[in-house]
């Protein structure tokens, strides 16, 4: 096909490329997104009886993956953005994070 018969409304190939990539990025961030909320939950569960130095460790391992989950979380609205999503509140909701554990 050459540039004279394409409509305008056609993306060139370049810019399906690119969305794709977008596409993508967004996967593996939500991805890894869901995966730190399930070992959140598990981490959360290993507490259950747990005290001293034993129950420090885990709160410890806890405090880590909420920290990279929130960031994570942020990445996933940059990533959102890029792609000219605006509104984000369906994130939060979707992928809430837990409350820091004691």
């Amino acid at each position: 096909m050459s540039s004279r018969s394409r409509s305008p409304d056609t993306p060139l190939a370049i810019e399906v490329e690119m969305q794709s990539e977008k596409a993508s990025a967004l996967r593996r961030v939500a991805s890894r997104l869901e995966a730190l909320l399930v070992e959140l939950a598990e981490t959360e569960k290993a507490l259950w009886g747990l005290s001293g130095q034993a129950r420090e460790r885990i709160v410890a391992r806890h405090r880590e993956l909420r920290a990279e989950a929130e960031k994570q979380r942020w990445y996933l609205i940059v990533q959102r953005e890029a792609m000219g999503l605006r509104h984000h509140g369906d994130i939060y909701e979707l992928y809430r994070l837990p409350g820091p554990v004691e």
